[in-house]
C-alpha cells in the first residue's frame, strides 16, 4: 500500500500547498489577482483529475475489497460531488470577494474529504488487499491519472465503466479548452 499511498499523498500535499497559498496560509505574502487565478486553475486541474482517477481506480477497489466498502465509497463520493461543484464554480469566477468565499468553501470541503480518505478509507483498504493487488492498483492509478480530465465534471456519474470510456475524450476536450483560453496547468499538476 505504501506505493499507492505515496501517489495519493503527493497529490494531497500539492492540493494543500495550493489551498494554503490561495487562502493565505501562514507566512504567505498577499498574491495578485492574476497569480491567485493561476493557483486556483492549478488546484481545479489537480483535484479534478485526482477525484476522477479515484472514481476509476480507488473506489471500485474499496467497494470490492473492504468489508464496509460500499458505505465508505458512498460517503467519499458524496463529498467528491460537493467538491466538484465548488471546483466548477471556482474555475469560472475571477478573483473577488466571491472568489475568496469559494476558495474557502473548496478548502473546507477538501479538508473534510482528504481527512476522511486518510483516516477512514486508507487504513481499511490497507487491511483488505494483498501486496500484489496494491501494486496493481498503483499501476492502474498511474495509467488513469496520466490520462485524466483536468476540469471538474460535476454531473458525470462516478461509474468506472463510463469513466473508462469517456475519460480520454474529457481529457482531450479539457486540454483543448485550456489551450484556447490561455490556461496552462501548473508544472507537476
Amino acid at each position: 500500500m505504501a506505493e499507492l499511498y505515496a501517489l495519493l499523498q503527493v497529490e494531497h500535499d500539492q492540493a494543500w500547498d495550493l489551498v494554503n497559498a490561495l487562502t493565505g496560509g501562514a507566512g504567505d505574502d498577499p498574491l495578485g489577482s492574476r497569480q491567485r487565478k493561476r493557483l486556483a486553475q492549478g488546484l481545479v486541474s489537480l483535484l479534478s483529475g485526482h477525484e476522477l482517477t479515484e472514481e476509476l481506480v480507488v473506489w471500485p477497489a474499496v467497494r470490492r475489497r473492504c468489508p464496509d466498502g460500499a458505505e465508505l465509497a458512498a460517503a467519499a463520493l458524496e463529498q467528491e460531488d460537493n467538491l466538484k461543484l465548488a471546483l466548477n464554480e471556482l474555475s469560472s469566477i475571477s478573483p473577488s470577494e466571491e472568489f475568496d468565499e469559494c476558495t474557502h468553501t473548496v478548502a473546507a470541503q477538501m479538508r473534510t474529504h482528504l481527512s476522511y480518505e486518510q483516516s477512514q478509507v486508507w487504513p481499511r483498504l490497507r487491511d483488505s488487499v494483498s501486496d500484489s493487488e496494491l501494486t496493481a492498483l498503483a499501476e492502474n492509478w498511474r495509467g488513469a491519472r496520466a490520462a485524466a480530465a483536468t476540469r471538474p465534471h460535476p454531473h458525470l456519474p462516478a461509474d468506472p465503466k463510463l469513466l473508462g470510456a469517456v475519460m480520454p475524450l474529457l481529457a482531450a476536450a479539457d486540454r483543448w479548452a485550456e489551450l484556447l483560453h490561455g490556461r496552462v496547468a501548473l508544472p507537476g499538476v
